[in-house]
């Protein structure tokens, strides 16, 4: 690496961090105000709890802001470097434009690299661990472990091991409790539960009546269950897209085509995995045309405007054509592809403009 490369790094990785926390900062104090209202008496979810439940979605938000920040950060640290007239003594050097954006996007290629990170482990980490440290808060019958979903309900325990969906569980294990005598009536297991008009199905059932002198087993190939679970209960645990990495997606996606399910919503996910981290180099590019005098009448305050406008554009068209395509079946690549590619057609246009 070059003294001038390293020191383009320089400015435009510190105003890309600044503009990055500064984002998350604001949107969790935002997040904060907003969980204030789902603080209620008689659980353990108060105004602590409420701030540690906001702080461990931090991860996430910084995931989601970073394209935004990337071109705010590289608008205000190219910016600062055009002001200074050191991008035009670096090309009156001979150092062309095509050269100082390679730069950049050298930067921004190991930026992509530490943000996919931040999304395939830590992201979707911890907001299952904020998922599950708030359902326990506020549900003194329901919990979350690495085990699985626990439900007690009068007399009895029910373990959960996997959640497909909210129709759609595997290894259940149902523990009956004697309270008279203190111990634990019966056990019965399920390879899996599906939930039909006549009430929950259960397959592979297996029985053990514990007995003060001995355990008799039974089992059948199913059985139906009227009262089983609430489905409320499965609505708050439900897995939502944004809580797995693309690994567990894809497990995810797999499992429901082959069970004729929906998997538009993690599909989309899926891929957004990999759009995220590659629109930081699009940012980038998007943000050397606003930098080098595209706008000669434009002041620099106007440019860097234009180029924060881009961005929320970007931000909201990604939002948009993400939920129109669940909305209209459009493939989940598409959707997720498609403004990526948009934008960077048109700022390699624009960059092409520039001389």
């Amino acid at each position: 690496m070059s003294i001038l490369e390293r020191y383009i790094w320089q400015n435009v990785l510190f105003s890309i961090l600044m503009a990055w926390f500064s984002l998350a900062a604001l949107d969790t104090l935002f997040a904060f105000l907003g969980e204030l209202g789902d603080v209620k008496e008689g659980t353990h979810y108060g105004n602590l709890q409420a701030l540690f439940y906001v702080l461990m979605g931090t991860p996430k938000r910084l995931y989601d802001y970073f394209p935004t920040a990337t071109l705010i950060g590289s608008l205000l640290g190219l910016g600062n470097l055009a002001a200074n007239s050191e991008l035009t003594a670096m090309r009156a050097a001979g150092v062309s434009i095509g050269q100082i954006v390679g730069m950049t996007l050298k930067l921004g290629l190991v930026l992509a690299i530490g943000v996919f990170i931040l999304g395939e482990w830590a992201a979707p980490k911890a907001e299952q661990a904020a998922a599950s440290f708030k359902v326990q808060m506020l549900q003194t019958q329901f919990s979350v472990s690495k085990q699985g979903i626990w439900v007690k309900r009068s007399n009895q325990l029910i373990n959960i091991g996997k959640m497909w969906s909210t129709d759609k569980l595997e290894n259940i294990a149902i523990y009956d409790i004697n309270r008279e005598a203190g111990r634990i009536h019966s056990i019965s297991r399920a390879k899996t539960a599906e939930l039909t008009q006549q009430g929950w199905r259960l397959s592979d059932y297996r029985q053990q009546l514990i007995g003060e002198q001995q355990i008799t087993q039974t089992q059948q190939a199913e059985i139906i269950m009227a009262d089983f679970i609430p489905n409320d209960m499965l609505m708050i645990a439900a897995v939502t897209p944004n809580q797995l990495a693309a690994r567990e997606l894809a497990q995810y996606i797999q499992h429901q085509q082959a069970n004729e399910l929906k998997s538009d919503r993690f599909e989309l996910a899926f891929w957004q995995h990999f759009t995220t981290p590659l629109s930081t180099l699009v940012m980038l590019i998007i943000a050397a045309p606003f930098v080098f005098n595209f706008q000669r009448n434009a002041g620099a305050g106007q440019r860097i405007f234009i180029g924060i406008l881009i961005g929320i554009s970007f931000f909201l068209i990604n939002r948009l054509l993400g939920s129109m395509g669940l909305v209209y079946g459009l493939p989940p690549l598409l959707s997720a592809t498609l403004p990526l590619l948009l934008f960077l057609l048109g700022g390699v246009w624009m960059l092409r403009k520039v001389r």
